[in-house]
């Protein structure tokens, strides 16, 4: 018998690298504005999306389209890291 385990660990997007990739898993806030809203300009679980800055604010790269956030909502989206 061969035991494996997996691990689906996410994190929130402001805590990753520049120039890495994941793929959107949720949204941690409880503000249905902001889920809207991050939903309407097209950021939503289950989607690919890479860091371009940190500085001064969040750029990220989704489906081509480059989107530039704040703080607070870049803590709000939990990505898991792809290779």
């Amino acid at each position: 018998m061969i035991a494996q385990t997996f691990t689906f660990e996410s994190s929130a997007l402001n805590l990753m690298k520049e120039k890495e990739r994941g793929v959107i898993t949720q949204f941690r806030k409880n503000d249905e504005n902001l889920l809207k809203k991050l939903i309407a300009i097209g950021i939503m679980p289950g989607l690919s999306i890479s860091l371009e800055q940190k500085f001064p604010s969040y750029v990220v790269k989704i489906n081509g389209t480059r989107i530039a956030l704040d703080k607070s909502i870049a803590k709000a989206i939990y990505v898991r890291k792809t290779k």
